[in-house]
């Protein structure tokens, strides 16, 4: 892992941009992602959503910012390739970047 000193907004928006799986700590654990969209939730919280890579459930999961930490960008790269990814993320009252 590359640990960054850009914000955090920066860091998963470039992760998107890369297709890069992204870490960090959540609940306690430490947490490995394909993220995908990135924006201000319907709940006005800075979200992330992402799938779990990392032995977590395989499916589309929303990540509140604040709960995150420690956020550190991979070398890994991944190919986009849930099914169930909706650019339009009916939780997403505004996106800031994600994978069109």
């Amino acid at each position: 892992m590359t640990q960054r000193t850009d914000g955090p907004a920066q860091l998963i928006c470039q992760a998107i941009q890369q297709r890069r799986q992204l870490a960090f700590d959540y609940n306690g654990r430490r947490r490995i992602v394909a993220p995908y969209c990135y924006g201000i939730s319907t709940k006005d919280n800075e979200s992330l959503r992402a799938i779990e890579v990392g032995g977590g459930k395989p499916f589309g999961k929303l990540w509140t910012l604040s709960e995150m930490s420690r956020i550190e960008l991979s070398d890994r790269h991944f190919v986009p390739n849930d099914p169930n990814y909706n650019p339009n993320d009916s939780a997403m009252k505004r996106v800031i970047c994600r994978i069109d």
